[in-house]
Order: structure tokens, then sequence, then C-alpha cells
């Protein structure tokens, strides 16, 4: 199965990217209820290794912590691939990350090392995007470039599996692990 960790984007930012990508108006849009931030994609593992990476990530225990997107981007290479919107550095987002890909490694799954980008993906762009895809973004990056989500709590993460279909993927939680909110229990 094809599956990733990350961090499910609450209702108001998921409006704030529906107004977004209505007004890039073109690409390929991410569907609302795929809208989240890759903590790290595991790529293709099996049910048991689904079962060690769970128990894994069971065991973090972080504090909820603040996050905030900030700015708009290209990325793709050679190749635009896509408009994310980013995420504004943070020490929690960071050891949360890190915690994710530890307990990865520690259910034995392979991680390629690589330099953490946080970001959402809001459109994704084909090899047939051409001069007039090119002109909307860049309108788009001048008008709203420097958009900023507002803070929202981040409260957990998801492991999730990817069903890869033409007309999109659909993302499926397998789990969902919860933050401390700082009380501890009575």
């Amino acid at each position: 199965m094809r599956a990733f960790v990350g961090i499910a984007m609450p209702e108001a930012v998921r409006a704030q990217v529906a107004h977004l990508q209505a007004l890039l108006g073109c690409g390929r849009a991410v569907a609302e209820e795929n809208l989240h931030l890759t903590l790290a994609f595991l790529g293709e593992i099996t049910p048991a290794e689904a079962e060690e990476i769970d128990a894994e990530l069971q065991a973090i225990a972080l504090p909820v912590f603040e996050l905030e997107l900030a700015g708009l981007e290209i990325i793709g290479g050679d190749w635009p691939g896509g408009l994310v919107w980013l995420a504004r550095a943070s020490a929690p987002l960071e050891r949360l990350q890190r915690a994710v890909a530890g307990g990865v490694r520690g259910a034995g799954v392979d991680l390629p090392r690589r330099r953490f980008r946080p970001h959402v993906t809001l459109a994704r762009f084909g090899r047939g995007a051409g001069a007039v895809e090119a002109a909307r973004v860049g309108r788009l990056l001048q008008a709203r470039g420097d958009a900023v989500s507002g803070g929202f709590a981040v409260s957990g993460f998801q492991l999730y599996r990817s069903h890869l279909r033409a007309e999109g993927p659909i993302y499926e939680v397998l789990a969902d692990y919860a933050l401390s909110d700082g009380r501890g229990f009575a």
C-alpha cells in the first residue's frame, strides 16, 4: 500500500485554500479533503510495516503547537509541478517531523534523507501546462504570493493510505495520533 504521515488542514485553512484555488483558475486543484502537510512519505509499505509504524507513532509524546502557512511557491524542478503554501519555520513542527521520521525508521522502513520543506500543495500542473497557465500562476503569485493563513493549533497527525486514481487520489486515514494538550492525566 502507498502511504504517508501528515497533518490534516483545519476547516478555516481549507476555506482559504479554496479561495486561492479559485483565484488561480488552472492546474488540478487538490481536493479539500486531501489537503495536508506531509511529515513523511513512506512510499509502498506492507500491512505488517504499517502495523509497526503505527506502534512507533503511538509512542510519540509531544505537545500541541501553533502552525501558520505563509507564502506561495512553485515547486517541481525543471518543470513546475505544483503550487504550494509554505509552512512558517517552527521548532515544534521540526520536532514532530523528526519524531515521525525516527518512528518510521524505528519500524524498519527506510526513508530517504532529505531536507524537510513543510508545505500544503494547492494545485498540480501537468506537462501540458503552457503560457496561459504560467500567466495565471504569475498573476496569483504577484497578487497573493505573500498569503498568510493565520495560526492554527496542530493537535494531532495521521497515517494515511493513498489510493491512486486517474481522476485524483483518495486519502484514507488509517490511524490518528493525538498530541498532548499539556494537562496530563488525572
